[in-house]
């Protein structure tokens, strides 16, 4: 009977922790994609009309921002769609080990384009220095400058999340070596502490 009471009470409490950890993963992509969207929302609109509005390099980068905006906001789009598709879905603690892990894995990757996006600016640039014709140099100046800064604006999203993201990685990784105590000796012990602490009243 002892033994049957602290496997459902372990079980109990693990379930709450997945729906925690799967929950704050969710908000934080949910959080994200809004981001993502408004940010996107903002350069188009703004981009096209001020690119109708101004001359030369500015009008460049304006247009540039409206363009590169255009695919962030079919990627927020798709983002929010997914987690929807998703939401409610029970998930094991394996389950999100593996998710935490490939989402770190996600933003790294992403914070390696963000990098590349930024030097392919700084390479438009210079490019545009060498340019003899005005209207040619304002152009790659232009479109250079906007690169930059949407590379440097998406760099710094993915460094946060990443970092958040990061935070339930570690909780998962604690509760794994917790989980690793209770099945050695004294597991009976631990497991009554992991219960008591939820305020289980035991008979």
């Amino acid at each position: 009977m002892l033994i049957l009471f602290a496997s459902h009470c372990l079980a109990y409490g693990q379930s709450g922790f997945n729906d925690s950890i799967s929950a704050s993963r969710n908000q934080l992509t949910r959080q994200a994609m809004v981001v993502l969207g408004s940010w996107s929302v903002a350069n188009i609109a703004s981009g096209f009309l001020i690119a109708g509005t101004t001359q030369g390099q500015d009008k460049y980068v304006w247009r540039m921002n409206a363009y590169w905006n255009i695919f962030n906001l079919g990627i927020a789009g798709l983002g929010y769609h997914s987690l929807i598709k998703t939401a409610g879905r029970k998930w094991s603690l394996a389950e999100n080990n593996t998710s935490q892990q490939a989402i770190e894995k996600l933003y790294l990757f992403n914070a390696g384009l963000d990098l590349v996006y930024i030097t392919g600016g700084l390479y438009l640039r210079e490019s545009g220095k060498n340019q003899s014709r005005p209207d040619k140099k304002a152009q790659l100046s232009g479109y250079g400058t906007a690169v930059i800064l949407q590379g440097t604006f998406l760099l710094a999203m993915d460094a946060v999340l990443f970092s958040l993201h990061h935070k339930n990685t570690t909780r998962v990784n604690n509760r794994i070596r917790e989980l690793d105590l209770k099945a050695g000796p004294g597991s009976f012990s631990l497991t009554y502490s992991f219960c008591s602490a939820r305020g289980i009243a035991t008979k």
